[in-house]
C-alpha cells in the first residue's frame, strides 16, 4: 500500500508531536508500506542525522513572515496553515497514486489539513482539541485566562465557523479522536466515521515489566511544562495535603512560565525540604524518573489525553489523575485514582492528597502497577500503526 503521510512535526529525540510524526513515519514502512512524509524542512538536520528508517521524506519549505510584532502562537499558526497551503502543492506535484493520506502533526481539531482536497481517502488524526477548561478553576490560568476564553468559544459556538476545520472534518473518510468532548466536536461539524486512538503512543522498550514498589521515601512525580493549563500549582498545593497526612517527596521535572510561581507556592506551603525542581531533563533521562517514583501526579486542566499518564503506565507507575478530558474516557482499572472535579477549586487540593495518600499506603501497589502496564501494552506504536493499517485497507479504494 502507498501512503502520504501528512508530519507537519516528526523527528526523533523528542516528545509530543515531533515524536508522534517520527513514530508513525519510522514504524508504518515496517509493516511493509511504501510511506511518503511530507514534513516541515525546518526537520530536515535531525530526520538526515538519524540515518536510514524506510520511509521517504518531501521538505517543504516556507519562508517566516517578517512580522515579528505578531505573537509567537499567532505566527506559528499562521506558519502552519500557509504550510498547509504548500504542502498540498507539493503532493499534488508528486508522481504515482497514492492509496490512502494519512494526517498525523498537528493533531489539532481547530486548524485540519489541506489534504482532504486530493483524490484520495484520508484519515486526519488522530486529534484532541475539543477539551475545554472549567470555568470554576480559573485562577490556575491567572493572566492566560483570557485567552483560555477566547479558546473556548472557539471550539464551542464559533467552531462552525472555522471552514478549514469544517471542510476537513467533513471530507475525512475517517476522523480519529482521542477524547469524547473532541468526539462530540466533530460529530457537530459532520464527521462522517469518528473512532478512538490516543494521539500519544510508546516505543515497545518502554514497556516495563512488573515491579515492586519502591524502597524508602515515598516520592511523587510530575513531569510536563509548567504552563498554566497543566496547573503545576495545583500539584504544589495537592502535595502539600499529602503531606498533612504522611511523609513524602515531590520531584518535578519541567520547565516554563510559571517556574516563579512553582517556587513562591513551594515557599509559601513551607514544602522547601520536601520538593526537588529539577528544571527541564532530557528525554532520555526521563525513564529512571517514573522507575524510581511512587506514584505520578498529573494535574491537567486542559489536555486531550496526556502522554506523561501513557509512559507512566508503561513504566508500571500507578496514577493521580483528574477525572476529566481524554483520562476520563480511559479504563486503567486499578492503575490510577481519576479525582473528580469539585464544585469549589479549593477543595480540590485535599481529595488530591487523599488520593496520592491512597495509593501510597495501598498494601496493593504492585497489583496497580501490573494493570499499568497490561493497560499501556495496547498503545504500543505498533499496534496502534497496525490498527490504523486495518483502517486503512477499509478506506483505499480500488
Amino acid at each position: 500500500m502507498k501512503i502520504l503521510l501528512s508530519a507537519f512535526q516528526c523527528y526523533p529525540g523528542h516528545g509530543s508531536e515531533p515524536a508522534t510524526g517520527w513514530q508513525w513515519a519510522s514504524t508504518l514502512p515496517e509493516f511493509g508500506h511504501e510511506v511518503t512524509v511530507l514534513t516541515s524542512s525546518w526537520n530536515r538536520p535531525r530526520i538526515e542525522a538519524a540515518g536510514p528508517h524506510g520511509a521517504e521524506f518531501c521538505y517543504v519549505d516556507l519562508p517566516l513572515r517578517k512580522a515579528t510584532w505578531l505573537p509567537a502562537p499567532v505566527l506559528s499558526y499562521d506558519y502552519y496553515l500557509r504550510w498547509q497551503d504548500a504542502a498540498l502543492r507539493c503532493a499534488q506535484a508528486l508522481p504515482g497514486h497514492y492509496d490512502v493520506i494519512h494526517h498525523v502533526t498537528w493533531g489539532g481539531l481547530h486548524l485540519g489539513s489541506q489534504l482532504w482536497r486530493l483524490p484520495v481517502p484520508m484519515i486526519y488524526g488522530p486529534i484532541g482539541g475539543g477539551q475545554t477548561a472549567p470555568g470554576a478553576y480559573w485562577r490556575y490560568f491567572g493572566r492566560e485566562w483570557p485567552s483560555e476564553l477566547a479558546r473556548t468559544a472557539a471550539t464551542g459556538s464559533l467552531l462552525r465557523l472555522n471552514v478549514r476545520s469544517r471542510e476537513t472534518i467533513r471530507n475525512a473518510d475517517v476522523t480519529l479522536v482521542c477524547n469524547s468532548d473532541t468526539e462530540a466536536a466533530v460529530r457537530r461539524l459532520g464527521a462522517q466515521d469518528v473512532r478512538f486512538m490516543l494521539a500519544d503512543g510508546m516505543p515497545t522498550e518502554w514497556l516495563g515489566e512488573q515491579r515492586s514498589r519502591p524502597d524508602g521515601l515515598p516520592v511523587v512525580f510530575w513531569v510536563g511544562r509548567l504552563l498554566p493549563r497543566k496547573a503545576p500549582v495545583l500539584a504544589i498545593e495537592a502535595f502539600a495535603e499529602l503531606r498533612k497526612i504522611m511523609p513524602a517527596r515531590l520531584v518535578m521535572a519541567g520547565d516554563g512560565p510559571l517556574r516563579e510561581q512553582v517556587r513562591s507556592a513551594v515557599q509559601r506551603l513551607g514544602i522547601d525540604q520536601d520538593v526537588q525542581l529539577l528544571g527541564q531533563v532530557p528525554l532520555a533521562d526521563v525513564k529512571p524518573l517514573y522507575d524510581a517514583a511512587s506514584v505520578l501526579l498529573f494535574t491537567s486542566l486542559r489536555e486531550s489525553f496526556g502522554a506523561p499518564f501513557l509512559e507512566a503506565m508503561g513504566r508500571g507507575l500507578p496514577a493521580v489523575a483528574l477525572d476529566h478530558h481524554g483520562i476520563a474516557d480511559a479504563d486503567v482499572g486499578s492503575a490510577a485514582v481519576k479525582v473528580p472535579l469539585p464544585a469549589r477549586p479549593r477543595d480540590l487540593p485535599a481529595r488530591m492528597g487523599a488520593a496520592l495518600a491512597e495509593i501510597l499506603s495501598d498494601s496493593r501497589w504492585e497489583a496497580r502497577s501490573v494493570a499499568a502496564i497490561n493497560w499501556a501494552a495496547g498503545w504500543v506504536w505498533p499496534a496502534k500503526v497496525a490498527n490504523a493499517i486495518k483502517i486503512y485497507h477499509e478506506v483505499a479504494r480500488p
